[in-house]
């Protein structure tokens, strides 16, 4: 019998890659990150990165003994050190973001960051599970991992939004040394880190089954992180004017939901949408018409044809969401071994006139 081949991965740069410099801060064609903000007009100032040297070419300095680092006492002793040390960069991902798409993308400073840190050490909490599958109890140590990965699991995207997955570690093996003391749980931040996106895991043969909870508990959080604080600062720009709600259908779907959150029952696992028409807020002036949401033609012709709009947006979110709501599911399931359904429920407080009443709808379930 021949021996099985495998496909060769797309993405095969080894972490120390010669391409990427011993800590040259490029991207990743080779354009140093400085040179880079300032082609796009990005404005910055070098003191927002304390992690980086004032070369013409930055450097990423190495701030961090790992072994130390775990030995913080939690979230808030290693949130303290990670923005002490790193100061504003988070601020600077969204703008970045956006430079590469016409509408923006989706947010990803700390309101991102933030939300799936204290997410994800939930789950884990919830969980009782400690960051890996040695049969420990949740700890102070699972706190510190937990926060560490939720805070820079798409800092690689300052480098490249494809990889950003393998960059995010790159970055992290260039600022965190003396590592082999804690060889294990660094272990288990690289691979978290490197998989938590469906793209590495698929063309790296990696299956989540074959994760740790650390990793589970990160690709839930991130993946359930949807709604109108998701939506970037030029999405805002874009607004109705230039169509962003009709050519990115990503960015209808974040304004359309004005909070998400979730709840675990005794068999199953329900991530709420709240949904509203309305407008909420100043920002969204961009986004509204007579004080209600701008929508696409195609979504008001088949709300004029008596569907109502959040049978509409619940059609649209599952069609867009489903590989998202899949990879939450499973890594539910691995992360609760009770758990037995992944329901993903809408809420609509108003009724809409001369349609359906306030309520909430099933979108869509997932069983075990």
């Amino acid at each position: 019998m021949n021996d099985q081949v495998l496909p060769v991965p797309k993405w095969n740069i080894p972490i120390d890659s010669p391409f990427l410099g011993k800590r040259d801060f490029l991207r990743d064609d080779g354009q140093p990150f400085w040179e880079y903000l300032s082609a796009h007009e990005i404005p910055f100032d070098k003191d927002d990165f304390p992690f980086l040297t004032n070369h013409k070419v930055p450097k990423v300095k190495e701030l961090f003994d790992f072994s130390q680092f775990m030995a913080l006492t939690g979230k808030g002793e290693a949130l303290s050190r990670l923005y002490g040390s790193m100061g504003r960069a988070w601020d600077y991902v969204g703008p970045v973001l956006d430079s590469e798409f016409k509408h923006g993308f989706n947010d990803h400073t700390d309101r991102h960051t933030l939300w799936v840190t204290q997410n994800t050490v939930e789950l884990l909490q919830r969980a009782g599970h400690s960051w890996g599958n040695h049969g420990g109890k949740y700890d102070a140590e699972t706190e510190v991992l937990a926060t560490l990965v939720g805070m820079t699991h798409d800092l690689g995207n300052f480098v490249s939004r494809k990889v950003h997955s393998m960059y995010s570690a790159w970055l992290l093996t260039r600022l965190f040394y003396n590592t082999a003391a804690r060889q294990q749980e660094w272990n288990a931040a690289m691979f978290t880190i490197l998989f938590h996106e469906e793209p590495m895991l698929a063309d790296l043969h990696v299956n989540l089954s074959d994760g740790l909870p650390l990793q589970w508990a990160l690709v839930a959080a991130d993946k359930m992180h949807v709604g109108r604080d998701r939506i970037g600062d030029r999405s805002y720009e874009s607004g109705v004017r230039n169509h962003a709600l009709e050519e990115d259908v990503h960015i209808l779907l974040n304004a359309l939901v004005a909070r998400s959150a979730w709840v675990l029952s005794a068999s199953a696992f329900v991530w709420h949408l709240d949904f509203e028409v309305e407008q909420l807020e100043e920002k969204f002036a961009s986004f509204t018409r007579n004080g209600k949401i701008w929508m696409p033609p195609d979504f008001y012709d088949k709300y004029r044809a008596g569907q109502p709009y959040r049978e509409i947006f619940a059609e649209l979110f599952l069609s867009v969401y489903e590989a998202r709501i899949r990879m939450a599911a499973t890594s539910i399931f691995l992360l609760f071994p009770y758990i037995n359904k992944f329901q993903v429920f809408l809420s609509d407080a108003k009724r809409s006139p001369g349609t359906t009443p306030p309520g909430e709808m099933l979108v869509c379930e997932v069983v075990r």
